[in-house]
């Protein structure tokens, strides 16, 4: 490393600042330097940290954070500094010594470009979910006012256009679902939702078995995600009172429930002219067991070791939407919790389902681009890409914004795994409408309008 700089600033040199050692903390984790030229005190007075020291480890840091310090004084003069991993001093923004300032470090090229692409990404998902919406809408409408039929090619050209942005950007699926907060557009919602998710995992699993199985032809995955984007439509002969019902339902309520599938929207399918042998076993099957002695599974025709992987995975993308969307008989559970059920429960002997969980891992990704969520530290962290998942640190520990472009986190890094700077498990995911307002504008243009 090259002789240390004095760092530059622009305000006046008389004056001391602080700055947040939360920020302080993960600049030295990266391998950055710190020197405050001021002595640091506890609240009690006694000496934390001498001016002159160098710190190139958290320990010292850790120490001065655990003593119930937010902030450490720098001096203005020329002997404290903040250098990066490659010795280069970060230049502050000036400001009042009360003020939370971080360093105003420049949005690398790359990060700005994963920025753009998600901005213009989430555009598009937005236009294209809200004509999905709109179409099921009418499907069900349709469905309502006729006793079963609707217009086929409307839901054909739904899903070509969702498996069409799916199969052309990765990630872009996370941007496709969307948190389900009203009881009475839960089926739309859903409907969109298993679709994405189950096209997602299908093809995820395309890619990696393939060459261990027989890989499913382009025809045959469009038939499968018009399945998942049907698979629930028989709840639309379903009475609303049972469906949102907030407390427990009754025997025969429930066996009217279970109709949906394997009746009515059969029955549906047969008015339609629809004898897609995936499309009808997805409506038919969905609510089958996948492993032995599974429960409360219906109509138990289909055996797991018979089943189709289509089926197994409309039913882990079913199940991954339902426990992650909020409705009128419970709350929202935490996805990473969910995630964490799934596997728990279905990683048995099973390899080809062992194999599917592998995918639906891969392909779900436990914290989705746009995500809100909170470190061990405190802080909270912008989900730039559920691979890793990258996440960049935008508000302290007490929810005040940073002054700065901090870099992302890669929180597959296993050093960053067994530190402070990993994401908290324990904390539920945050709505980026709810921190909209502690974003900075870097990431405000790719969170909610």
């Amino acid at each position: 490393m090259s002789a240390l700089k004095p760092i530059q600033r622009d305000y006046m040199e008389s004056k001391t600042t602080t700055f947040n050692i939360d920020t302080l903390i993960q600049i030295v984790k990266k391998g950055g330097k710190v020197k405050t030229g001021v002595n640091v005190y506890s609240k009690s007075g006694a000496l934390l940290l001498d001016k002159d020291v160098l710190i190139d480890h958290e320990k010292p840091l850790l120490v001065i954070q655990q003593s119930g310090l937010i902030d450490i004084p720098f001096d203005s003069g020329a002997t404290g500094g903040i250098w990066d991993e490659s010795g280069t001093p970060i230049q502050f923004k000036a400001g009042k010594t009360e003020e939370n300032q971080g360093p105003n470090l420049q949005i690398s090229k790359e990060l700005e470009s994963r920025v753009k692409k998600i901005s213009e990404l989430k555009k598009e998902a937005s236009k294209k979910y809200q004509k999905a919406k709109e179409n099921i809408h009418q499907v069900i409408s349709d469905i309502r006012k006729t006793g079963g039929q609707f217009d086929y090619e409307t839901v054909e050209a739904t899903v070509t256009d969702l498996v069409g942005f799916i199969t052309l950007n990765d990630n872009a699926f996370s941007f496709l679902t969307k948190e389900i907060l009203s009881y009475d557009e839960y089926l739309y919602h859903h409907s969109i939702n298993v679709c994405t998710i189950g096209t997602a995992i299908l093809k995820k699993f395309n890619e990696q078995f393939g060459s261990e199985t027989k890989r499913i032809s382009r025809n045959k995955m469009f038939q499968i995600s018009i399945g998942l984007f049907l698979h629930d439509v028989g709840k639309v002969l379903i009475p609303d009172h049972i469906l949102n019902k907030p407390g427990r339902l009754t025997s025969e309520e429930f066996a009217l429930v279970k109709t949906h599938s394997y009746e009515k929207g059969i029955m549906i399918l047969d008015k339609n002219a629809i004898h897609s042998t995936a499309i009808r076993d997805i409506v038919k099957y969905h609510h089958g067991a996948i492993q032995p002695d599974e429960s409360n599974c219906y109509p138990g025709v289909i055996s797991p070791e018979d089943q189709p992987i289509y089926l197994k995975i409309c039913k882990l993308a079913d199940i991954y939407d339902a426990m992650t969307s909020k409705r009128c008989y419970k709350d929202a559970f935490n996805p990473v919790g969910v995630v964490t059920e799934i596997v728990r429960k279905y990683a048995q002997k099973d390899r080809m389902l062992r194999s599917l969980l592998h995918s639906f891992i891969k392909a779900i990704g436990i914290y989705p681009a746009g995500s809100i969520v909170q470190l061990k530290n405190g802080q909270l962290g912008y989900v730039l890409d559920s691979e890793g998942p990258l996440v960049v640190p935008f508000a302290d520990a007490q929810r005040i914004p940073f002054n700065a472009a901090l870099p992302p986190i890669d929180m597959a890094d296993e050093s960053v795994q067994s530190s402070d700077l990993a994401i908290d498990g324990t904390k539920p995911l945050l709505s980026p409408i709810d921190t909209y307002h502690l974003l900075p504008e870097h990431l405000k243009s790719v969170s909610p309008e």
